[in-house]
């Protein structure tokens, strides 16, 4: 791999990286496991962190609201894929040149300012303990409503809100424990849920489409093509929204390239792995969507908004899909936070090596190699979060903000990272055509139009819509100057460097 990179200076940095990209000082010291997730298994580990069956129970009745006229659900599913995949494209870019597992946050702090990359990953941690407090409370509920289901519990048992942030913070824990366990542990226990989720998402989803074609159900309606067209959007707001919506629907892909450090051939099969995923959930998101636009009348996506997939399963194929499509959502639901518990320590691992984190993020545990320490802080910190949240009057209206919240926090670190790669390779972006528009205008583009996408959903919200990013991206202001004051290394020193050639 050329290592072909200066800074500002026109020198080269002093110290390599564990891959041979270079990096600053402080990082060199901690290694993960190594060779140890192959392509299947970074493809794995990407989509199932995007959990369809989670994502679509969390945000599909969601996203039909949004739009406006509802059925226009499937363009805004298409449309957001578009600034997303390029993005993908960044990440294969940047993760070729410099394989590290701080990612976005590694590749800002060195190519455009340590100050903005240590911002980036204040957001992405945020983002990811967030989600891993909204998450294990999905899971929670879906648990105590199967055992309601099956005549184990009673219904006032089943919606009791402590009862489900108890069972919220039994899942986060065994999470937690797998994710301390090891990445082989991890990545074997992802392909058991990605299965589950799969089959049920897929099967009635075809099923579905199947009955209306065959049966014409009462409600029920063909396909139109109509629900691929942007102009059936009410309006720009609507439009934006629904982007953010969009940008959460793919979002966890990106877990793929956090685990690069514990890849074989990490500086491609990570960027690879991402790319697939991301067609391959374009594929699962707009066949459940438009099966369930075919199957279900407008009312009841307003009536069973809460359940709208697990009543779609229902009317797909009887009442035990409900069954079905319950596991699921729960083996969906428990799939994603654990590949969003994965990214966060890892993110905080690379701050620590960068003496930018305290130190105690950077241990790695010897016989198994993760970053057991980091990951046990921040498992506690999303359980301390489930306690605060279960003490809330309406905890749907609570995961519904925090949905759109981490929407936005994702456009941010997403689009950030689009307009780096562009800027990374700016000395090189005409040594070849292919290359311009791979390695920097679809970046870009991509890049400029989350944040677009972003500024304007905070603008239209106000503080009453959008307090959580605000205090969010707000509170990376002060932590950031506190980060520099309490530095001692070199990390805030280091100038920016620019890639001279477009690497392997």
């Amino acid at each position: 791999m050329s290592t072909d990179i200066v800074d500002s200076t026109g020198q080269p940095p002093e110290v390599p990286g564990p891959f041979g990209a270079p990096v600053p000082t402080g990082e060199a010291g901690v290694t993960l496991r190594a060779d140890t997730l192959n392509l299947f298994d970074s493809t794995v580990v990407a989509v199932s962190s995007v959990a369809p069956a989670y994502t679509l129970a969390a945000t599909m009745a969601v996203l039909f609201a949004t739009v406006g006229i509802g059925y226009a659900g499937p363009a805004v599913i298409w449309i957001s894929f578009v600034p997303v995949l390029f993005i993908a494209i960044a990440y294969f870019q940047l993760n070729r040149k410099d394989p590290d597992c701080g990612a976005s946050y590694s590749w800002l702090s060195k190519l455009v300012s340590p100050y903005l990359g240590w911002f980036n990953g204040w957001v992405q941690v945020a983002t990811s303990v967030i989600f891993c407090i909204s998450a294990p409370l999905i899971a929670g509920a879906y648990t105590l409503q199967f055992a309601q289901e099956r005549h184990w519990i009673s219904a006032s048992t089943a919606n009791d809100l402590g009862y489900q942030a108890i069972v919220a913070g039994l899942w986060l824990m065994l999470i937690t424990f797998i994710c301390i366990w090891g990445i082989r542990w991890t990545t074997n226990f992802q392909w058991v849920l990605l299965i589950i989720e799969y089959v049920a998402v897929i099967g009635f989803s075809i099923w579905g489409i199947i009955k209306v074609a065959v049966k014409h159900p009462a409600g029920s309606q063909g396909f139109h093509f109509a629900w691929l067209n942007p102009f059936s959007i009410s309006s720009f707001a609507a439009l934006s929204a629904g982007l953010v919506l969009g940008v959460f629907f793919y979002w966890g892909w990106d877990t793929a390239t956090n685990l690069n450090e514990e890849s074989k051939n990490a500086t491609k099969t990570p960027g690879h792995a991402g790319i697939i995923a991301m067609f391959l959930l374009l594929l699962v998101f707009a066949i459940n969507i438009i099966a369930a636009q075919m199957l279900l009348p407008e009312k009841a996506w307003s009536v069973h908004s809460g359940t709208i997939l697990l009543y779609f399963a229902q009317q797909a194929a009887g009442s035990w899909a409900g069954y079905v499509m319950l596991i699921a959502v729960l083996s969906s639901t428990v799939a994603t936070t654990q590949t969003t518990l994965l990214p966060a320590a890892r993110i905080t691992l690379s701050m620590a090596r960068d003496k930018v984190f305290p130190s105690v993020f950077a241990t790695i545990q010897g016989k198994l190699k993760t970053p057991a320490v980091g990951t046990l802080i921040l498992g506690f910190i999303a359980l301390f979060g489930i306690l605060l949240a279960s003490q809330v009057a309406s905890i749907d209206t609570l995961l519904n903000n925090l949905i759109l919240s981490i929407g936005v926090l994702i456009a941010f670190y997403y689009g950030a990272t689009g307009v780096t790669c562009a800027w990374a390779y700016r000395k090189v972006a005409f040594q070849s055509t292919r290359f311009f528009f791979t390695g920097v205008l679809l970046p870009f583009v991509g890049g400029v139009v989350l944040l677009l996408v972003m500024a304007d959903v905070i603008k239209t919200g106000g503080w009453s819509g959008s307090y959580a990013d605000i205090i969010a991206l707000l509170m990376g202001i002060p932590l950031v100057i506190l980060a520099r004051l309490t530095t001692k290394g070199d990390f805030f020193k280091v100038k920016p460097i620019a890639y001279t050639e477009i690497g392997d």
